[in-house]
């Protein structure tokens, strides 16, 4: 599923990716591909999938009225 894509996961799943060069990162886009470390994610995974579908103006619109940082 995401060989060949950038992508993050779960601190207990990312050994098994092959490419570790995102690991780190809360959230991952790829082209239609969308990864985020885990439950404690789930806002910026929401807003992430917003931007990748609305914009970003949206999702940083969205962010705001939820008192969300978002860079």
């Amino acid at each position: 599923m995401v060989q060949g894509k950038k992508a993050t996961a779960y601190p207990a799943m990312c050994d098994k990716l092959s490419d570790q060069s995102h690991i780190d990162n809360r959230v991952v886009v790829d082209g239609n591909l969308i990864t985020s470390r885990g439950p404690g994610t789930s806002m910026e995974f929401a807003l992430g999938i917003v931007e990748k579908f609305f914009g970003r103006p949206k999702a940083l619109e969205l962010a705001k009225g939820l008192l969300v940082v978002r860079k």
